[in-house]
């Protein structure tokens, strides 16, 4: 998962949880995720680290894009 290009559905506040939600093999994946500054709904993001089986660790990539990512 580590590295897969996802976007921001639920905002991610400072040091806090937000949600993102990826396209994996065609299928919808939504997991909670934590990123070193606080980002928008849309932000495009990409996995930098899983935290756990349901949590990872986000880095942003830009501002929204359309559909999935």
């Amino acid at each position: 998962m580590v590295g897969a290009a996802g976007h921001v559905v639920t905002p991610i506040p400072r040091g806090g949880y937000g949600e993102v939600l990826f396209c994996v093999r065609g299928r919808p994946l939504k997991y909670a995720a934590r990123a070193r500054t606080p980002l928008g709904f849309g932000a495009r993001v990409r996995v930098a680290a899983a935290l756990s089986p349901s949590a990872i660790e986000v880095a942003h990539l830009g501002p929204a894009a359309d559909g999935c990512p």
